[in-house]
């Protein structure tokens, strides 16, 4: 049945048009990888979900790519992010704060997980942290997802969802 299910599916979202396709993988470190392909070679990715270190939540990473997968740089890249979550929020914190404190009309807490939920972050081109990437967390007390966008090592700058 579930056979049945998928192949539905994938009619239901197949490009008519052919110019894009996609196909899924099976990765030692990413596990289950999705690449969506594209005539444009600037328009390919990749998706998956990792699992946090030490916690069952689960995590979306997308990054450019190829048909030949991830990088071991781009790998890299993802388990220093995963190793030091407070590292990774404390790049993201001097963009985050006045942001939090105008839609929560509070101060950002000094123990960010409490309001903050890492839901996602984008691979840089490479795997190399001096590169534009960005990273999302939900902001419940906010009502929504802050996105920091990371260039040279610092968040520049962040979109907040809706």
């Amino acid at each position: 049945m579930a056979s049945i299910l998928k192949k539905i599916f994938n009619v239901l979202n197949a490009d008519l048009t052919g110019r894009s396709w996609h196909k899924e993988v099976v990765h030692p470190y990413f596990q289950s990888l999705i690449y969506f392909g594209h005539k444009d070679p600037t328009k390919c990715y990749w998706e998956a979900e990792l699992t946090i270190p030490g916690s069952q939540d689960r995590v979306g990473v997308t990054m450019q790519g190829t048909p030949q997968g991830p990088t071991a740089a781009e790998e890299a890249f993802c388990r220093s992010v995963l190793a030091d979550l407070d590292r990774l929020f404390q790049i993201c914190r001097p963009a985050f704060e006045p942001e939090f404190s105008s839609w929560t009309k509070q101060p950002l807490p000094s123990e960010w997980r409490a309001a903050f939920k890492l839901e996602g972050f984008s691979v840089p081109s490479g795997g190399e942290p001096i590169e534009k990437w960005e990273v999302t967390y939900l902001v419940e007390s906010a009502g929504h997802s802050f996105t920091a966008v990371i260039e040279s090592g610092k968040a520049q700058g962040v979109q907040i969802d809706g």
